[in-house]
């Protein structure tokens, strides 16, 4: 008589699965590290720039270039200081223009005013306006306006927010405010031919603050982010085996 042994396998196990609630914060915990990255990155490279690339004034400086026209003025395009960029308003930010004249016995001016004040000036004034500024490496895209002289000098008018002009060097220093502003080279006499050589310079004067702010949104979104990927992905406890039913 022979017996016979049946061998039953028993059911395995069910895989843990992904559901939409582990994809949901697996994706959001991956983004909120990513943006932490981002954060710190930029709070260590500004930590780097106030560090190395500030003058004794606190400023961040250009080179010096050389700008020149054959008209009566040089214009800047309209500065919009508006949304992220307003925050430099209020005392927080400050722009300074130098110049320097190619020919040092002749008088220059150099103004900051409104845009709508200064292209009420020079709306029928021949002006070269810088419609971009390359630095690496230099190079100016300028755009030729009007075909008049200049009616007035420029330092007669009332309009400008801050100017200064003479022979030899002259520099501005301009407390960043909102608006639409716009800068102009002259000379101080109004006549033909504007050479000067020009440094850009701005200080932010909450920088530190701001390292300061990148440093603790880099660290919350690495702590939110990681939280998150970590509950997603962390192995679920397999459910208890269920009882057989006897036959």
């Amino acid at each position: 008589m022979s017996t016979t042994t049946s061998l039953v396998a028993a059911p395995s196990q069910p895989a843990p699965r992904f559901g939409r609630g582990r994809v949901l914060k697996l994706v959001f915990g991956s983004v909120g590290l990513l943006a932490a990255l981002a954060f710190i990155g930029a709070g260590g490279a500004l930590t780097w720039a106030l560090g190395t690339h500030r003058d004794e004034g606190g400023y961040f400086t250009t080179h010096t270039h050389h700008y020149q026209t054959s008209s009566y003025a040089l214009s800047t395009e309209s500065l919009d200081v508006s949304g992220i960029t307003g925050t430099l308003e209020a005392g927080l930010g400050r722009l300074r223009i130098t110049v320097t004249g190619a020919d040092a016995a002749k008088p220059l001016f150099i103004g900051i005013a409104s845009s709508r004040d200064v292209n009420r000036y020079l709306a029928r004034v021949e002006h070269d306006e810088l419609r971009e500024i390359r630095f690496d490496p230099f190079q100016i895209d300028y755009r030729r306006l009007g075909t008049a002289a200049p009616t007035a000098p420029p330092a007669r008018q009332s309009f400008w927010q801050t100017h200064a002009s003479g022979t030899g060097t002259q520099t501005i220093s301009w407390p960043v405010k909102k608006g639409r502003w716009t800068a102009v080279v002259m000379n101080a006499d109004g006549s033909r031919k504007v050479s000067v050589d020009a440094q850009l310079a701005a200080r932010l004067a909450g920088a530190w603050w701001l390292v300061a702010t990148f440093i603790v949104l880099g660290a919350l979104f690495v702590a939110g982010g990681g939280a998150l990927v970590y509950s997603a992905a962390r192995r679920t406890a397999p459910e208890a085996t269920r009882e057989r039913n006897p036959r």
